[in-house]
């Protein structure tokens, strides 16, 4: 088991994968990294968000929120102090905005939710600091897990369900089409959420809730022109609710859930305060 923060060459490691443990270790450790997520507050009627000057409130067009404040409160959106109602676009719209409290704290806003809901979330750059963040564990790099796949297009797409790690009611998901892979000398077949241009697979397996997070992992792949894909398991993830319980991240539906263990990719996250607790 190793250190997501790479500080050493290994030559029996490419060079890409020790820059991607990087560039996601530099990442989660920034100011609006996974663990910098302090606040998710979901806006119906206008009210004020824990932690943060202002009132925040829907916006009559439906696209973002506003926040009403005078200017000693130093509320910085979009480059401008805020006295008086400013209005914050989603960080999904054409032109999203920047929110800034302070020197440790900034924030955007998200949605709309199925309820035509946004939400503020506010991050705290010094968070990981405060709760003795400590990197990502994860297994060693084994090329064994360097699969060779194809992505199958589907006309209309896969329909699937999944849940919500904060639960809820079940959502519902299209995949573009399947991803097959051998295993073993078996075929494993995946779905997929469009994400840009790639493809991001939600699965669990046999190591999940013992040797890697209870919730499942995450994986981007990209099929090329020709159908094929690469899924270098060592690339797994945790999803960003193993580092904030701000974050409500998909679970796995129930075609992604593989019997057999594969010890690639991420584990947990490490905090010092849940050392001291054990």
């Amino acid at each position: 088991m190793t250190d997501a923060a790479v500080t050493s060459p290994d030559t029996t490691v490419p060079e890409s994968h020790l820059a991607f443990r990087r560039k996601r270790d530099a990442s989660v450790r920034g100011p609006q990294g996974a663990v910098a997520l302090v606040t998710t507050a979901w806006v119906s009627e206008p009210t004020e968000v824990e932690g943060v000057p202002g009132t925040w409130a829907p916006s009559p067009a439906g696209d973002g929120l506003q926040v009403t404040a005078d200017a000693s409160a130093e509320i910085i959106v979009d480059g401008q102090v805020v006295d008086g109602v400013a209005m914050v676009y989603s960080h999904d719209s054409m032109t999203p905005s920047s929110v800034r409290f302070d020197d440790r704290r900034t924030a955007f806003v998200i949605g709309p939710d199925f309820h035509g809901r946004f939400a503020l979330r506010v991050w705290d750059a010094e968070a990981g600091d405060d709760r003795g963040f400590d990197g990502i564990s994860t297994f060693d790099y084994d090329p064994a897990w360097v699969k060779h796949g194809t992505f199958e297009p589907v006309d209309g797409g896969v329909a699937f369900e999944y849940g919500k790690s904060q639960g809820g009611s079940m959502r519902k998901g299209v995949s573009p089409g399947t991803i097959r892979f051998e295993h073993e000398g078996a075929s494993v077949e995946l779905v997929a959420l469009p994400d840009g241009d790639s493809l991001q697979i939600v699965f669990a397996d046999a190591t999940t809730g013992e040797a890697t997070y209870d919730v499942g992992r995450f994986l981007f792949v990209k099929p090329r022109h020709d159908g094929t894909v690469e899924l270098d398991f060592n690339r797994a993830i945790v999803p960003p609710c193993a580092m904030s319980d701000q974050f409500n991240c998909p679970l796995p539906p129930a075609g992604n859930r593989l019997a057999f263990p594969i010890e690639a990719g991420e584990q947990r996250p490490i905090f010092a305060e849940a050392a001291q607790t054990e």
